[in-house]
């Protein structure tokens, strides 16, 4: 059975349709920026790093799985399930699209919506109101931790100009030391980044 911390209040059914609202709002930017990057050609063409490239696919489809969730929650909820993307970070992706040249610049753009999004529903999953939404926000926070995880270790390995050990599956005798924790570099999960409830009404 879900529990919530001690001194988190479960929010009221109405409580909890801004919240799903908010997280959607995010799964759309994340999906349409994905989108945008398949078409940019660090991220789906000729100067692509093909796993970089399998990662986008990838999750475009599990974020369209996600929205579908979140909307059919939202619903549930009482509410009008959010198809816009997020403003507070779609200005954010605005202003970086156009800077886009490298594959490390496509995976530091959806790196940053990942950890949102992932902080946003750990957050999120404290305060809704049954163990379902609960247990939803909980999953879908775990796919973009790991999304980001993913996408931590292929930034640290770009970073250090190793696009060569960017690959599936990798060359475990050649990657750097250290790299198999860059990707959870936190003790605890962190929430700070949280989009607070009410940014998706």
């Amino acid at each position: 059975m879900s529990r919530r911390p001690a001194g988190v209040p479960a929010q009221t059914a109405t409580g909890d349709v801004p919240a799903l609202r908010t997280a959607t709002g995010l799964v759309v930017l994340a999906q349409s920026t994905y989108r945008t990057l398949q078409t940019n050609a660090a991220g789906g063409g000729a100067t692509a790093v093909p796993l970089v490239r399998d990662l986008l696919s990838a999750a475009v489809v599990e974020l369209g799985d996600a929205r579908s969730a979140l909307a059919s929650a939202t619903t549930g909820a009482g509410g009008r399930a959010q198809t816009v993307p997020d403003p507070a970070y779609g200005g954010v992706v605005d202003a970086a699209l156009p800077t886009v040249r490298t594959p490390a610049d496509v995976v530091g753009l959806v790196l940053t919506l990942e950890d949102v999004l992932a902080q946003t529903l750990v957050a999120d999953a404290a305060g809704l109101s049954t163990p379902a939404l609960r247990s939803l926000a909980l999953r879908l926070g775990s796919d973009a931790a790991a999304r980001k995880a993913t996408l931590l270790v292929v930034n640290s390995l770009l970073s250090a100009g190793r696009a060569d050990l960017v690959v599936a599956p990798p060359d475990l005798a050649s990657l750097p030391g250290g790299v198999g924790t860059v990707g959870f570099p936190d003790t605890r999960f962190p929430t700070a980044k949280a989009a607070p409830p009410e940014e998706g009404n």
